[in-house]
């Protein structure tokens, strides 16, 4: 069907609910960021890709909201399909909410799927259209009956991680959240996002082909671990290793019976951002507790074992970075054929020839040309485009392994550099270095730290509005929280925690520029004016020096940069041939001051 004949039936199915809105998203029942096919309802209906987007359908009206990252993929999908992009990073652009409540009557009927709503998201809607006296409806799904050939839940298999590579055992994991448990009086607490369920259990799966968590629940008491998930999910070995930590496995669909089975007043620890409106109506005759994640806290913070392992990971990431190089300068001067997709399946191929890689840890961002200025342009069949010795060529990826997750993005040269993307570049990389360079007081927030990167861009007149930075799980997540910087983060950063500094520039049908390197948060001194942290640096990957503007470019920019490219060439040129080495050696030379 075509996008307006998926409206039109749409509209219809309203009608005979007498609903007046329906909202569309594609989230599923985690609110994971990174939702499997099933519940990719937007991207169905809208025909517009991206991790962030939500469509609002009435009688006489569509439309698709979404921030900057993905304005001008949206553009390119709406075009043609009546849709209205309402640009949410905009100043001036009112929320959905906003919307509907100046466009819609009291007594009008506004619809969502709560099986599919966190609860967070699903109580402020509830809240602000009754204050409308507009009515609310959580309990249909009426994009199901439409989409004929829906795919179906994944059930791809799950995978132990020994603790020889996540430094604590499941029982002393479980014992850790229990402990913070008895400090927060609860006698029980959902783990609702995936990812949790990883970490606590020490397993990973593969219902995704770039996303390492699988669809699940986990339910903990002070006597009891409940774990839901698929039954052919699990292999004799992780059975074993759950039952011997004490884990008790049950259907996946069970949990909606599971809790209303809890007893009448049990504290219950729910977090309104993981658990579905659905779920949360199960849990009402509990006493919910809504408050910070015990475990999302505690894997946020690395361990030595983790991080011993991640700076590993990261040289063996470099090395297959290199080795891509290596092929796609080499292939492209044979004459032969390189396009976006075509790039990022080698890309992928090298890391596969990696020990201990499992997946992708998110889908390539392959952006040449004008694609770069696409902050989150996913390339496919429909889109591909070749990729030629002229211009510049930004590559965002990253990779999942047993013993941790990448995450680089580099900005290349393919032919003879423009002024002024040398000068983008250059204020791009400046401002990756201030804030990795940075010694900052326990206690900064993630704003603050945004601020101070953007200071080199914005002393040259530049800037970008996506987040400067995010967690990153260990083999886990690339998106993890609760830090992340950007101009709205309240999180404070802590030791132990493994973020991203990817600042950027993004000319729209021009070209677009970001640098991106991984960091360690770790103690820098302490004295009589308190503790002050510093970021270790964990990416080894080669930063190329002929995008640079020498005269834009600070003292002590370039000595960092120098120092840095050594460090990367020591770390890899001992993995690769003589091929590999040679361009690597050429890449690091050192940068002469201007």
């Amino acid at each position: 069907m075509q996008v307006s004949e998926k409206i039109a039936q749409l509209k219809a199915a309203m009608a005979s609910e007498s609903v007046d809105a329906f909202i569309v998203a594609n989230t599923d029942p985690h609110n994971n960021e990174y939702a499997a096919p099933r519940w990719h309802c937007r991207h169905w209906l809208s025909g517009m890709k991206g991790s962030n987007g939500t469509v609002v359908v009435t009688a006489d009206w569509c439309g698709l909201w979404t921030d900057s990252r993905y304005y001008e993929a949206a553009e390119m999908a709406l075009e043609g399909t009546g849709i209205e992009l309402m640009r949410m990073s905009d100043q001036g652009v009112p929320s959905i909410t906003e919307w509907l409540k100046k466009h819609l009557k009291a007594e009008q009927t506004i619809a969502f799927n709560g099986a599919n709503t966190n609860l967070k998201q699903a109580q402020a809607w509830v809240k602000a259209f009754e204050q409308s006296e507009m009515k609310t409806r959580s309990d249909l799904d009426l994009i199901a009956p439409l989409w004929t050939d829906r795919p179906a839940a994944p059930k791809g298999e799950l995978y132990i991680v020994p603790d020889e590579y996540t430094g604590q055992s499941i029982s002393d994991k479980i014992a850790t959240t229990r402990a913070k448990m008895t400090e927060g009086k609860l006698d029980a607490y959902l783990l609702g996002r995936t990812d949790e369920s990883c970490w606590l259990l020490n397993f990973r799966g593969t219902d995704m082909p770039e996303n390492t968590t699988p669809y699940c629940h986990t339910l903990i008491t002070h006597d009891d671990v409940l774990f839901f998930v698929d039954a052919d999910k699990l292999t004799p070995e992780a059975r074993e290793k759950f039952t011997a930590a004490g884990v008790s496995i049950h259907d996946y669909d069970d949990i909606d019976t599971q809790l209303q089975n809890l007893a009448e007043k049990t504290r219950l620890l729910i977090i309104p951002e993981y658990i579905n409106y659905q779920l949360a109506k199960a849990t009402e005759h509990c006493t919910q507790i809504e408050n910070r994640a015990i475990v999302t806290d505690l894997k946020a913070v690395k361990n030595a074992t983790e991080i011993k392992h991640s700076h590993r990971c990261h040289i063996d990431d470099g090395t297959a970075i290199v080795r891509f190089y290596t092929w796609l300068y080499r292939t492209l001067k044979a004459g032969e054929k390189v396009t976006e997709l075509s790039a990022s399946k080698k890309l992928t191929a090298c890391r596969a020839e990696i020990e201990g890689f499992r997946q992708p840890g998110f889908e390539s961002i392959m952006g040449y040309g004008p694609d770069g200025s696409l902050n989150h342009y996913s390339v496919d069949e429909t889109n591909d485009k070749p990729v030629l010795l002229e211009s510049i060529f930004l590559i965002d990826s990253g990779g999942s392994y047993i013993h941790g997750t990448t995450d680089t993005t580099r900005t290349i040269p393919m032919g003879t550099p423009t002024q002024e993307q040398k000068e983008d570049y250059t204020a791009v990389l400046s401002s990756m270095i201030e804030l990795l360079t940075l010694e900052f007081r326990e206690g900064t927030t993630g704003a603050q730290l945004d601020g101070i990167c953007r200071q080199p861009l914005w002393q040259a007149g530049r800037d970008f509005k996506h987040g400067t930075g995010h967690g990153v799980g260990f083999g886990l997540e690339i998106h993890e929280g609760p830090q992340n910087i950007s101009g709205v983060s309240t999180e404070q950063m802590k030791l132990g925690m493994v973020t991203t500094i990817e600042p950027g520039c993004y000319r729209p049908g021009s070209h677009g520029i970001r640098i991106e390197n991984m960091v360690h948060t770790v103690l820098s001194k302490e004295n009589e004016f308190g503790r002050f942290f510093k970021f270790e640096n964990l990416t080894i990957c080669p930063i190329n020096t002929d995008l640079i503007d020498p005269a834009c470019f600070a003292e002590r920019h370039r000595i960092w940069l120098n120092d840095y490219n050594q460090e990367v060439y020591e770390k890899i040129s001992p993995h690769l041939n003589d091929e590999e080495r040679e361009w690597l050696k050429h890449e690091c030379r050192e940068l002469a001051s201007s």
